[in-house]
């Protein structure tokens, strides 16, 4: 028996902690592929300051932050990719997926850069 991860974990999670109101499409994030047509992202998860530690071959550690949105596969009908952007309505801001990166389970943790 396989698991739905959409229906049965990502979709009530991101429900709780995803971006803006159930009943106002309007503060939902707004995803546009580069060349096609913007659409709202219900749900998603943004994470103005997500931290993230790298270990260096010498045994160092690289710590950076930087913006992400995570979101559910299933909202899109061609999958993430760089250089599509995304307006998060709650900072008022613009951002470019640096790097999409999926976990095989529905869920994919977009990398940001803030654009002007």
């Amino acid at each position: 028996m396989s698991i739905n991860w959409d229906a049965e974990l990502l979709g009530p999670v991101m429900a709780v902690f995803g971006e803006g109101s159930a009943t106002d499409p309007l503060s939902w994030p707004t995803y546009t592929p580069k060349g096609g047509a913007a659409f709202q992202l219900p749900n998603a998860v943004f994470d103005e300051a997500y931290t993230q530690v790298t270990s260096l071959a010498e045994g160092s550690q690289d710590t950076t932050q930087r913006p992400i949105l995570g979101v559910r596969a299933s909202l899109f009908l061609i999958p993430p990719k760089q250089d599509d952007t995304v307006y998060i309505p709650s900072v008022g801001k613009t951002f470019g997926v640096a790097d999409p990166q999926p976990d095989g389970h529905g869920h994919i943790k977009l990398m940001l850069i803030e654009v002007a």
